[in-house]
């Protein structure tokens, strides 16, 4: 088996994840360490997914049996030390297999491939090849013994090892149960909900665009997201006008309004931005900005200034607003610089309660236009969220006594 270190890039092929999605991808990226992504080129909300968890000291087993029984969930014989498929139409399957003491999850996600459970299936199969896991191509039960004192399990042709290995998922024969004795186990839910209650932190890219996400989840299932976008720039604002030219964009894209200033501490501003701005002191926090995502903030920019650009005195400094923006409410920070450099913080906030369809837990928004996130995998510390577009790993953020606990 593969070091602690494996690439979840090396487990599939650009070509393997074509055939999945049924389209044309760009090379696999790491969305982290343990997460690799391949996007369709013409909507990268069609992708492929593949995760690899090594980290040692984790007892990933409890979690594949309650993943095994869930309601829409298919065990897959034949493949490492048990493999369970999870298919949540209409655009997202997963399937996940044990190797030891690692996890390895392939997820394809797609709104106009048909086929997703056979091509996870697919890919699932040729993961576990290249991590060095035997697949067996086909599930035919084992060939009947001469000896009928002897079973599948007892084989002594079985290596030792093998034969003590305690799987989550075996291969059995079986017969008729006899009247009144329980089929098998109930399927219970896969999540236990209490689990998720905490403060749990993402990164998110829309296009160029990245975004930092805290999500905290109240033990009565009430939970609020927020999401910050920074963006670094070249500032213009004179005579009442302003304009924001933002890094990494086509000439001429800029932001632009006009601005009123009210005292040496406030001011107002319309157009891209239409909001009530009040000056922080230079160590000040803003109030409108969590402390877990402030500190996540790019420091100082580096905005390079070709050109000559006119920033009005009162407005350098550092600033905190709320208002409008892109039609929606949200928070702000605007560091403005004499030199002309600035960068702007955009905070949205949303908010909802969990709720639990077809087995499946779900963070549904207050507001019916937003979207709403379901929990596809989770296990201890960590899950992901998809909106059938766009998968979003979380990971839970220590409170400071849980990081140094007092003796």
């Amino acid at each position: 088996m593969p070091s602690a270190q494996t690439d979840p890039c090396s487990l599939i092929t650009a070509a393997e994840a074509e055939r999945a999605l049924g389209e044309r991808v760009q090379a696999g990226t790491l969305a982290d360490p343990n997460t690799c992504v391949f996007k369709a080129r013409r909507n990268n909300s069609n992708a492929v997914t593949v995760q690899v968890d090594e980290r040692p000291g984790k007892d990933r087993r409890t979690w594949f049996n309650k993943e095994r029984l869930r309601r829409d969930s298919d065990l897959i014989p034949g493949l490492a030390d048990g493999a369970v498929r999870v298919y949540s139409p209409p655009a997202l399957a997963r399937l996940s297999f044990i190797r030891g003491q690692a996890l390895v999850t392939v997820m394809v996600s797609s709104m106009t491939q048909k086929d997703l459970p056979d091509s996870v299936t697919l890919l699932g199969k040729t993961a576990a090849s290249r991590y060095g896991t035997p697949v067996l191509l086909a599930a035919e039960p084992p060939a009947p013994s001469s000896d009928p004192s002897r079973s599948a399990s007892t084989d002594s042709s079985m290596p030792p090892a093998a034969a003590s290995h305690a799987s989550p998922v075996t291969m059995t024969r079986t017969g008729p149960a006899p009247p009144g004795t329980s089929t098998g186990p109930t399927r219970s839910a896969p999540v236990n909900l209490s689990e998720l209650a905490g403060t749990w932190h993402a990164h998110s890219s829309q296009g160029t665009i990245k975004q930092e996400l805290l999500l905290v989840i109240q033990p009565d299932r009430a939970w609020s997201l927020s999401s910050m976008m920074q963006f670094d720039g070249v500032v213009n604002a004179e005579a009442g006008r302003w304009s924001l030219e933002r890094s990494n964009t086509f000439k001429g894209l800029a932001w632009k309004g006009t601005y009123l200033t009210d005292s040496p501490q406030s001011f107002s501003s319309t157009g891209s931005l239409h909001a009530t701005w009040t000056r922080l002191k230079p160590k000040q926090n803003p109030a409108q900005i969590p402390a877990e995502l402030w500190k996540l903030r790019h420091e100082a920019t580096s905005v390079p200034v070709f050109q000559l650009k006119t920033v009005d005195p009162t407005l350098v400094g550092r600033w905190e607003g709320t208002g409008t923006y892109a039609g929606g409410t949200a928070a702000f920070v605007w560091s403005i610089k004499p030199s002309a450099a600035a960068d702007l913080l955009i905070l949205d906030t949303m908010g909802g309660t969990i709720e639990t369809k077809a087995g499946i837990p779900r963070l549904q928004p207050e507001q019916k236009e937003q979207r709403t996130l379901d929990i596809v995998t989770f296990h201890e510390g960590e899950f992901t969220t998809s909106d059938g577009k766009t998968n979003v790993r979380w990971t839970k953020v220590l409170s400071p006594q849980s990081r140094s606990p007092q003796l």
